[in-house]
Parts: structure tokens; C-alpha cells; sequence
């Protein structure tokens, strides 16, 4: 779903999702399915901007437009945005899942590859509910992303040049930017 590479650039939220996740955000048309189970088809998602703490810098659509491809097998539930990285979950019920996706990257990377003193980290949260029906006709829920500055021995931690005061995308770390859903089935 996602090229889970973090960027300085208005552009951040627009990985490749997933993106860190967001780069999902300009997806293709007609995607080639090849996610596990049986598939439920190709969706069209139509996302309204809800909560955005991260500021406007990052450039979040409203509405966002995209397509995903979604299968089954058994309890497990496929998910998969246009030209991203598969995600799975299992299904609270035959109707309802949530999916988590943490990606942590070093967003201050330069071109001769050193690392920069940010490691950020982008947490992906889907929650629908699948109409009724095989394959179903539509979902609704939520998508939200949320960056904070990694914590841990091994990442580095000091996202301040990361911030809109610095010159950076993001009005404050953490911040969440916060997706309502809708999909009909092509």
C-alpha cells in the first residue's frame, strides 16, 4: 500500500499510503487483484477530511478519491489501496474489521543516505463495516493516520526540524489526520 518513506515536503502524506501510508492518497484506476481468498471485488472510496491536528502543510485531500481491492479467506479480511501494500486483519464479524499498520521511517535521510536525527512513525487505523451481502455492495468507517516521534534504543528520536516552526510539515508531533469512508462495488 504504502512506500512508507517519510517526507520534509507538503507531499508527506502522499506516499505510496502507506505511506507511509498516504501516498495512497493519488491512486491509479483498475487495479489487478492478487490478495489471498475470495475476492470481494474493487471499491471506490470517496474519504472526507475530518480531524487534521498535523496543519495543512501535508497537503491532506478532501475529499480523497481512490480505489481498493478487498478479499476473504475464512476470518481473515484483505485489504489493498491502488498501488500499495497489502494489509489483513481478522474480521470482528462477518460485517465489521479493523486493521492496524505501524510503519516507522527516518524521515531525515539525505541523498548521500546518512540518517538525520528523526525517526518518525506513521500508525494507519481502518475500521469498517461491510454492508450485508457477498460481495457487499458498500462499506463505511474510518481511516486515521497518526506521526509521532519513535521512541527506543534504536531509533532517533529529536522530530523538532520536523515542525512548521522549523520549516518542516507538521504543526505538531503527535497529530492525527482522520478520514470518514464511504465505498460503493464497481
Amino acid at each position: 500500500m504504502v512506500n512508507h518513506r517519510f517526507a520534509r515536503r507538503p507531499q508527506a502524506l502522499q506516499w505510496t499510503a502507506a505511506g507511509c501510508v498516504m501516498a495512497a492518497m493519488t491512486m491509479s484506476c483498475g487495479p489487478t487483484s492478487t490478495l489471498p481468498g475470495t475476492s470481494l471485488g474493487t471499491y471506490n472510496v470517496t474519504g472526507t477530511l475530518g480531524t487534521n491536528t498535523c496543519g495543512s502543510s501535508l497537503g491532506a485531500p478532501s475529499p480523497w478519491n481512490f480505489t481498493v481491492q478487498m478479499s476473504e479467506d475464512g476470518s481473515t479480511f484483505y485489504w489493498e489501496q491502488s498501488g500499495g501494500t497489502e494489509l489483513s486483519s481478522t474480521m470482528a464479524s462477518a460485517t465489521s474489521v479493523s486493521i492496524s499498520s505501524v510503519v516507522t521511517a527516518n524521515v531525515d535521510t539525505t541523498e548521500a543516505g546518512v540518517e538525520g536525527p528523526c525517526d518518525l512513525q506513521n500508525t494507519t487505523a481502518i475500521d469498517l463495516t461491510l454492508a450485508s451481502g457477498s460481495p457487499p455492495s458498500t462499506f463505511k468507517g474510518t481511516i486515521t493516520y497518526t506521526f509521532t516521534a519513535a521512541t527506543g534504543a534504536s531509533s532517533a528520536t529529536d522530530c523538532t526540524d520536523q515542525l512548521a516552526a522549523s520549516g518542516g510539515p507538521y504543526a505538531t508531533l503527535p497529530c492525527t489526520t482522520s478520514y470518514s469512508v464511504t465505498a460503493g462495488h464497481q
